[in-house]
């Protein structure tokens, strides 16, 4: 029995082909590190961070949902790691559905609540999540 191949980048990925935790990526924020001020997230839809190079950079993005905020790493699930907003176009929200997160590589999308995968090529791998919190009005790496 062969080891499943997945399409995003070894960076993604460890020797066991176990995705990553989050803060085991290169160019991860450390915990505590102050993302932006909570007023920068718009109402509808999110804003997207890049930590690091373009060779190594760590990719995220802060969502709404209602009163919460959410962050994953963005990163397409089905192809090597591409942004779920290319050329940073569009607020990460499905303009038919938005309490899902829609990849604008592939069409996959995912439920703001959780992350997990609900339709398309996302091979039933959802979105991971970074954790934060907010204090003092600023959205800090938790």
């Amino acid at each position: 029995m062969g080891q499943q191949k997945h399409h995003t980048p070894e960076f993604f990925w460890n020797d066991n082909m176990t995705l990553l935790p989050w803060n085991e990526h290169k160019n991860s924020p450390a915990i505590g590190t102050v993302i932006c001020a909570e007023s920068e997230i718009p109402k509808i839809g999110g804003k997207a961070f890049s930590f690091g190079d373009a060779k190594e950079v760590f990719r995220m993005f802060i969502i709404r949902d209602e009163n919460e905020l959410r962050a994953y790493i963005n990163g397409c699930t089905h192809f090597s790691g591409t942004p779920l907003n290319p050329n940073e176009v569009g607020n990460f929200l499905d303009s038919n559905d938005p309490t899902l997160i829609y990849c604008g590589v592939h069409g996959s999308r995912f439920l703001l609540s959780t992350g997990a995968c609900v339709s398309g090529d996302c091979d039933g791998e959802g979105l991971q999540p970074v954790p934060i919190n907010v204090s003092n009005g600023q959205v800090i790496i938790g």
